[in-house]
């Protein structure tokens, strides 16, 4: 008979107010416990921000209980990997999340249970911003505003797009610079502050449009059709299945039954970016990967499509905040 292994539980507590006034407190560490192998980058500052950057390798199942001693709203994104929420003593499930997608969580003073699987790696990134911080950012006439009001009052977990929306490349960008910011002391703390505040307004702003486009969409003149938005679907997988050799814009819509034109608009309008836009984001990640695996920069750079290395650095650093030489070290 065959025992299926338990997940290897860890437990740790979570409070988005500093105890102490320093400008930010960091913490970076290794993993190495039985079936888990990564890197833990956190940081947070005394504004009510908590960034966590988490990068795992794991062989059995896992699950981390986090005790949250505070209520607050976790930005959370996944950049590779499967992970999953469940709250209610692990008895609910409150969101789950494939790559490449984020959503915003409003959670409560309550122990919060994150589940991901193995034999694939956990790239992951949770900002916690608490409530007053996250209100002073919010319009009142925008959507997340009245439903973070409505979640606080109810004291419930709530996610606050029904649907996971899909990680932008300048998201995808502050992100990395957020947690590679050379500064230190009251000038990290405003960069961090100032680059949350960008983070939001590119969100927010990609929230309200999901939001009122989900709203209107069958009376909306214009409004993409299901079908429209499987073709999207359909060209972001083409897209991601040839990176070496990655087709035009005519023949990619040909492939999905639009036009060039129609592909550029929808593609956007469902993805948030581009499509050279979203073909960069993934050969970056793909280049992230492989030098953290210890492939040297000269191959990277041909196996991603650079013709100079000078040209791929210049890249590699503007995407993610950092040198791809450091990368590999």
């Amino acid at each position: 008979m065959l025992l299926e292994k338990k997940p290897a539980m860890m437990f740790c507590s979570f409070d988005i107010y500093k105890a102490d006034n320093s400008p930010v407190k960091e913490r970076r560490r290794s993993v190495n416990k039985p079936g888990h192998n990564g890197i833990v980058h956190e940081l947070s500052s005394p504004d009510g921000i908590n960034l966590g950057y988490y990068n795992v390798t794991s062989t059995v199942p896992g699950k981390v209980i986090i005790e949250n001693t505070n209520p607050f709203i976790q930005l959370t994104y996944t950049i590779s990997g499967n992970k999953s929420y469940e709250v209610n003593n692990g008895k609910q499930r409150l969101s789950s999340f494939k790559k490449k997608e984020y959503n915003y969580l409003f959670l409560t003073k309550e122990h919060v249970h994150l589940n991901w699987q193995p034999g694939e790696r956990l790239e992951i990134f949770e900002l916690g911003i608490s409530p007053e911080l996250m209100l002073d950012y919010l319009p009142q006439e925008h959507p997340f505003y009245a439903l973070l009001h409505k979640s606080i009052e109810r004291n419930e977990p709530t996610p606050m797009s029904k649907s996971n929306l899909f990680l932008q490349t300048e998201s995808n960008n502050i992100l990395y610079k957020m947690i590679n910011c050379p500064l230190d002391g009251r000038y990290k703390q405003l960069y961090i502050k100032s680059k949350v505040g960008e983070l939001l307004s590119i969100e927010l702003d990609a929230f309200e449009q999901s939001f009122t486009t989900s709203r209107g969409r069958d009376e909306k003149p214009g409004a993409l059709r299901s079908v429209d938005v499987e073709r999207m679907h359909h060209a972001r997988d083409i897209i991601a299945s040839n990176l070496q050799s990655p087709c035009s814009l005519i023949d990619l819509a040909h492939q999905v039954g639009t036009n060039d034109a129609y592909l550029k608009r929808h593609f956007k309008e469902v993805f948030g970016t581009t499509v050279f836009g979203y073909l960069h984001l993934i050969k970056m990640n793909q280049a992230k990967e492989l030098l953290e695996s210890g492939v040297s920069i000269t191959v990277v750079t041909n196996l991603i499509g650079y013709k100079h290395v000078s040209h791929f650095n210049r890249a590699f650093k503007k995407h993610f905040g950092i040198g791809p030489g450091k990368i590999r070290k």
